[in-house]
């Protein structure tokens, strides 16, 4: 659907998909404004089509040409509008998309699967799934002090709690895993 350029813009194969950024209320949101989902059209495919599919990514579509001269719409994606954690902070909220959490959390070796869960306002519960070779406590020490530690530090979340989860990660309804799980989910 998209390829990413020099210049680290995502551009969308137009000439494939129809791509339509939107609000909350499927509105269309102009270019330069983060969008809450994406909409998408199939254009390939005549035997079955797929038209305006709620992708559910978050994305910020470039407002102007990309420097790299590709002339494709050229978009950012920030993740899954649903699954972005707010917290409270005295000058008002901090809103962490998954990609921000997850990164470093994947880097980590000895993770098979992760799961993030805001269980309270100021409080995450990282699930992990160890390899059977790693060590558990080594796994733990660096996901939690090298990853999430760092990352809620980079946006002044120093009070955000984090809990051990002794249970695995959960699957959702639809058997798949979640791997940012936000409060009100």
């Amino acid at each position: 659907m998209s390829a990413m350029c020099d210049e680290g813009w995502l551009h969308v194969n137009a000439d494939w998909v129809a791509f339509e950024p939107v609000d909350a209320d499927y509105r269309p949101v102009a270019p330069g404004e983060q969008s809450h989902t994406v909409l998408i059209s199939n254009l390939a495919n005549r035997v079955q089509p797929i038209l305006r599919y709620d992708l559910g990514d978050s994305v910020l579509q470039r407002p102007d040409p990309c420097s790299c001269g590709n002339p494709l719409p050229a978009i950012r994606v920030q993740g899954r509008s649903a699954d972005v954690l707010t917290f409270r902070v005295s000058t008002g909220e901090v809103r962490l998309p998954p990609l921000a959490l997850t990164q470093r959390i994947e880097a980590v070796r000895g993770i098979t699967l992760f799961q993030l869960a805001q269980t309270a306002a100021a409080t995450l519960k990282m699930r992990l799934q160890i390899a059977p070779t790693a060590n558990a406590d080594t796994v733990w020490r660096e996901a939690e002090e090298e990853g999430l530690r760092k990352v809620l530090a980079e946006h002044g979340l120093q009070h955000v709690a984090l809990e051990r989860g002794d249970e695995p990660p959960e699957q959702g309804r639809g058997g798949k895993f979640r791997e940012v799980i936000p409060l009100s989910s």
